[in-house]
């Protein structure tokens, strides 16, 4: 057996069918649709081996971590939740939890809960885990760490999951260490924080990351107050580690990769001017790599989006959209309509552009992205502190006139993250939606309705499915309209209903 053992809860042991943003649904409330339904249609299971447990692919995370202390030393398998009493034992030092939302705490997990009251799954299979955990503990004796991007949620509380030492941010400088301390008896309990990792101590992973995430930058440097303390600082990866990453995937059977960064397209960026030479050196190395099929991005930023300008095709072309790809998706933060809040949390986001000229940003950044076969998947921040109704307003209009544009966007309630600069702010719940809020959420639910069939018909295009299918997806978007309709009479006025939905 290993003497450290990594695992997470079982909503982050899958691959979510090959889609990384249908990981989402783990932040939907259990008990909304039928367990078996959840866990074999939007989370099945990786695969893991039946007698010790270890999984075929993990979250990067985890894999860095299991880098690390491979680097100092110690032997560590990483395994499937399900499957921890078969890779602990008498010989097991510590074991190691990685966390994304583990109390649902999360922005996108908040608002898909707080209407129904119900957990979400990753809060429950969350604690599920620990239960296990801790009566493997009470047989064995060995420590248990956890770290992760929701290490905040249990800053507070974590003593009680059986859990004796919490990372909270990077983990690669101090991991070796607090399993030293467990391993000459040390049970805290204590927070321990980790100092941003220098691009080049980072070490290369040695095993395959879900659906072949490869990290090429850490950090963002925008400085969002909302946002973690973590992503101050702007890390560009060499290139030389990012392709020993992409090996590491492919040669486990990984065709396509997931280039991942806050903002990907800020590759080796010089302050706020991308480097679009780098990008595109970048793009071109990893699909020159033997084995690799299709490049996808996890993440940019809209204000890089327009200095890139037309020179986005110039990526497009690379990467095959429109040939390889039906087209390229990539998460991008709107966040509001209103320059006056983007001033007072964000004014980096839309650097080195003038903060008043943030909505026009966001429209030009959009088309561009369209023109050049890239999908945005838009997020909002609703009742950041100080908002008026005038700010919300704002954002209505801005959903105007993005209408047009293929893209989905997505409304989510504010959330004080632990130690970022609006920490001691309260979270923003139902009780706090105005009519104008409302207009948005529906704004939102009628844009990505309208865009649905067609991205689905493009996506199963592409992929192969058959009129069934597509048949069944402008079904549902049809239901869906009627049922959101419907369920929205309860919280807003009929003229609001009637005037977004129809």
């Amino acid at each position: 057996m290993a003497e450290v053992v990594l695992t997470m809860d079982r909503t982050l042991a899958s691959n979510y069918r090959g889609g990384m943003f249908m990981g989402f649904s783990a932040c939907v409330p259990k008990g909304i649709i039928p367990d078996w339904l959840y866990f074999s249609v939007f989370c099945p299971s990786v695969e893991y081996d039946g007698e010790t447990g270890e999984v075929k692919e993990a979250p990067l995370g985890i894999r860095r971590i299991e880098a690390q202390l491979r680097r100092e030393g110690y032997d560590v398998t990483v395994v499937h939740p399900d499957a921890v009493h078969k890779a602990i034992d008498e010989d097991t030092i510590a074991v190691g939890i990685s966390e994304i939302d583990p109390q649902g705490m999360g922005p996108a997990t908040t608002t898909f809960t707080s209407f129904s009251g119900k957990p979400a799954y990753m809060k429950v299979c969350f604690e599920d885990l620990m239960d296990r955990i801790r009566e493997l503990k009470d047989r064995y004796e060995f420590g248990v760490f956890m770290g992760g991007p929701g290490a905040w949620q249990v800053a507070e509380t974590f003593p009680r999951f059986g859990i004796d030492f919490l990372i909270m941010g990077e983990g690669e400088y101090v991991v070796g260490e607090v399993v030293r301390r467990i391993e000459e008896g040390d049970r805290g309990p204590e927070i321990v924080r980790g100092e941003p990792v220098a691009a080049e101590d980072i070490p290369t992973i040695v095993n395959p990351t879900t659906n072949g995430i490869v990290e090429v930058a850490r950090g963002c440097g925008r400085g969002c107050k909302f946002c973690s303390p973590d992503m101050r600082e702007l890390r560009s990866f060499p290139l030389s580690k990012i392709l020993e990453d992409v090996d590491v995937n492919v040669r486990r059977g990984h065709e396509e990769i997931l280039l991942h960064a806050e903002d990907v397209l800020r590759y080796k960026a010089d302050g706020w001017r991308p480097n679009v030479e780098a990008v595109l050196e970048l793009f071109s190395a990893v699909m020159d790599q033997p084995g690799v099929k299709r490049v996808s991005v996890s993440h940019v930023a809209l204000s890089t989006v327009c200095q890139f300008d037309e020179r986005l095709g110039e990526i497009s072309e690379v990467a095959g959209v429109g040939e390889l790809i039906p087209w390229m998706g990539a998460q991008v933060g709107v966040e509001t309509g209103s320059p006056r809040l983007m001033a007072e949390h964000m004014p980096g986001k839309v650097a080195p552009y003038k903060v008043e000229e943030w909505p026009d940003v966001v429209e030009q950044a959009f088309g561009i992205m369209n023109d050049h076969g890239w999908v945005p998947c838009g997020t909002l921040i609703l009742g950041l502190p100080g908002e008026t109704e005038d700010d919300v307003m704002m954002t209505v209009e801005l959903l105007d006139r993005l209408r047009d544009y293929k893209s989905f966007i997505v409304p989510l309630f504010f959330v004080p993250i632990g130690e970022s600069r609006l920490s001691d702010h309260d979270f923003f719940t139902p009780k706090k939606l105005t009519e104008a809020h409302w207009e948005i959420i529906l704004k939102c639910v009628d844009h990505d309705l309208k865009w649905l069939p067609e991205l689905y018909e493009e996506y199963a295009r592409a992929n192969g499915h058959g009129p069934l299918v597509k048949l069944a997806i402008r079904a549902l978007t049809w239901y869906g309209r009627r049922k959101i309709f419907k369920s929205a009479l309860r919280w807003c006025s009929r003229e609001i209903v009637e005037a977004v939905l129809g």
